[in-house]
């Protein structure tokens, strides 16, 4: 066995390497090498050849001193990086030739992870529908360099949970839904997904079960360059839930009030009114359930407001009132009526607001019609009022003498206003687990 000191060491290897001497071991700075070669240093390393290859499919330019193909085995270091977007691309690092093409020493690798930062709060009528996933969201500008050319995978991870549902008497089981739009390089991709909400009211006088969370996975492949930027984002887009509180809704939901809702079925009449003898059947407005088709509106049903006028000199002139107060300064008026007309008399019959001074804007209706005339539909619509004054709705009929009648029922006045806020029963996205972007390459 040969020592041999490290003055002589690189010298004496060249030899061994480029002679015909058959030598069983060599150590550098090692008295006792454990293999063919054996290099001892607590502070050197060995340096490889550097080089710049050109692609992993081309031995270029490194040579055989002897001519040929380079052998299998031989090792480099290779200073280049190419950016072809192919798997023959080369980046730094030690490269070991196979026979056909250069193996890297070490694999490439690039993983990135991107987290959401904060719990989101969905909202279903939320303003341009779609809400940013906090930090990873449109407004958080979210870009991923690649490091190399080639194949990457981009796995989306999501979740989401419903609100509160509608308080009830009895267990209540609904689905919340929305979907996400992830954005990568311009190009959206859409999933929908869903979660449960219960409520059970015979559990400690009612129980909630919300923001029970779904997690899902979506995959996507993309080819990409080296060295550039793309720009991603994450956002989601809750649908209409019924069955939860406020619909799903962030704002204050619209409640409907019914300042009136009469089908006359026990009802007190007030009506400015001049009694006339002659007009036996019917003093000014009553309630009547006579049911005879030839005067009931098609709408009415069992009681409903009635005035006759078919007697002989009968002059039934009568203006039945309705009062309601409003809160708004806009109201929703619906009822269904019906006049009849004789030949050769003239009548009239018309509905209006009034707020105890003057008369509120237009008619509602105004049917004043000379013969054989029968008006028998139903009126919906809006009118403006005062709010916090009281009104009066207002059924004038008045009769030319020997008219047949008139009829009305189920009058409904109501208004629309803003209810109290709550919000709880909008969804969560990233309640208990957080939504998360990774990317990876994969193409070795």
């Amino acid at each position: 066995m040969k020592k041999i000191t490290s003055k002589y060491g690189v010298l004496l290897l060249l030899l061994l390497l480029t002679s015909n001497l058959l030598v069983a071991q060599v150590g550098i700075n090692t008295t006792d090498p454990k293999g063919i070669l054996d290099i001892t240093s607590a502070n050197m390393g060995v340096v490889y050849p550097n080089v710049s290859l050109t692609a992993a499919n081309s031995s270029s330019p490194v040579t055989n001193p002897q001519g040929g193909a380079i052998v299998a085995g031989t090792v480099v270091y290779n200073t280049n990086t190419t950016f072809n977007g192919t798997t023959n691309d080369v980046y730094p690092g030690i490269y070991v030739w196979d026979g056909s093409k250069w193996i890297i020493h070490y694999k490439k690798r690039q993983s990135e992870l991107f987290d959401q930062t904060a719990e989101v709060r969905t909202d279903a009528q939320f303003t341009g529908s779609w809400q940013d996933i906090t930090g990873l969201g449109v407004a958080t500008a979210n870009t991923f360099t690649a490091q190399f050319s080639g194949l990457y995978r981009i796995e989306v991870k999501s979740n989401f949970g419903g609100g509160k549902m509608d308080v009830n008497s009895s267990i209540t089981v609904a689905a919340a839904k929305g979907r996400y739009r992830f954005t990568f390089d311009g190009t959206s991709n859409l999933f929908e997904t869903q979660a449960f909400s219960a409520y059970n009211s015979f559990i400690s006088g009612g129980t909630h079960y919300s923001a029970i969370w779904k997690e899902s996975y979506n995959t996507y492949y993309v080819n990409l360059t080296a060295g550039q930027a793309y720009p991603f984002s994450l956002e989601f887009d809750a649908f209409d839930a019924p069955g939860f509180i406020g619909d799903g809704t962030y704002g204050f939901p619209v409640v409907t009030n019914e300042l009136i809702n009469e089908d006359f079925s026990s009802y007190s009449v007030t009506q400015n009114h001049t009694s006339d003898s002659d007009c036996n059947t019917t003093d000014g407005w009553e309630i009547w359930n006579n049911f005879s088709s030839a005067y009931e509106c098609s709408a009415c049903v069992d009681d409903m407001m009635f005035i006759y006028g078919n007697n002989s000199s009968c002059t039934q002139n009568a203006t039945a009132l309705m009062s309601f107060t409003p809160t708004a300064t806009e109201v929703n008026v619906s009822f269904a009526y019906r006049l009849r007309e004789r030949s050769g008399r003239n009548d009239s019959f018309r509905v209006y607001l009034h707020d105890g001074s003057s008369q509120v804007g237009s008619d509602l209706i105004f049917v004043d019609n000379s013969g054989t005339v029968d008006t028998n539909t139903s009126y919906s619509g809006t009118a403006t009022v005062v709010a916090g004054v009281t009104h009066t709705l207002r059924f004038e009929y008045i009769n030319g003498i020997r008219a047949y009648g008139a009829t009305f029922d189920n009058v409904i006045v109501s208004e629309t206003s803003l209810g109290a806020f709550s919000g709880l029963g909008r969804g969560y996205i990233g309640n208990e687990v957080d939504c998360q972007i990774e990317f990876t390459y994969i193409d070795e």
